[in-house]
């Protein structure tokens, strides 16, 4: 008779086993080059042109009123080409994530009025949550002013699906990197911290593909 083996025993395998196929993934993604690999297909070619607006996506606030890492990369750059003469106006894109009382804009405006951007040359989009509502609540905005082109600035790995559903909305896109470091994930902690970024990506696309709005 084959003896049964006590409930405890089975979780405590089932949970070994679970660990270890965790590190082993783990170890993949930080040791190995799978994060370039998934990063290629999200690639597209940066092309810096003369446009009607420069156009700045969100990347989160910290506490409702300090700008993430993401979003003060993608500011400099937006700030950047504004001053570079590339359009004449820059407009900051996002609505209050999570629980926070004040838009993702209004901290960009902000900072880029602290940047000497004149207060004049600014606009705000507040009221979008997720890249398809940027997309169209900035068209809402831009079509008054007769916008046809933009300056696309957003991260690397999240620049194919906001390039995708811009296009979609009716702008003639030029895409304009905040982070180039990504192209380039150095070392086995930076390529652990991508590889979420990219996974949401993938399911980003698939999602918006589902829903048409790319």
């Amino acid at each position: 008779m084959v003896p049964i083996r006590p409930l405890w025993r089975k979780a405590f395998y089932f949970l070994n086993l679970v660990l270890w196929i965790a590190l082993a993934l783990v170890l993949m993604i930080a040791c190995t080059p799978v994060t370039r690999y998934l990063l290629k297909p999200l690639t597209v070619s940066e092309d810096l042109k003369d446009a009607d607006l420069i156009v700045v996506l969100g990347g989160g606030v910290d506490q409702g009123r300090f700008l993430t890492l993401v979003s003060s990369h993608r500011l400099v750059k937006g700030v950047q080409l504004y001053f570079e003469g590339r359009a004449k106006r820059i407009l900051f894109s996002g609505g209050m994530p999570g629980k926070t009382t004040v838009s993702e804009a209004s901290v960009l405006g902000q900072e880029a009025r602290r940047l000497k951007v004149p207060p004049e040359d600014i606009l705000l989009e507040k009221k979008s949550k997720n890249t398809h509502d940027q997309a169209e609540e900035v068209k809402k905005i831009a079509d008054p002013l007769r916008v046809k082109s933009i300056l696309l600035v957003t991260s690397f790995s999240h620049m194919k699906r906001a390039l995708m559903a811009f296009e979609k909305a009716g702008f003639k896109v030029y895409p304009a990197f905040a982070d180039p470091t990504e192209k380039y994930p150095d070392g086995p902690l930076g390529r652990l911290g991508l590889f979420p970024r990219l996974v949401h990506e993938y399911a980003g696309m698939v999602y918006f593909q589902i829903m048409g709005w790319i």
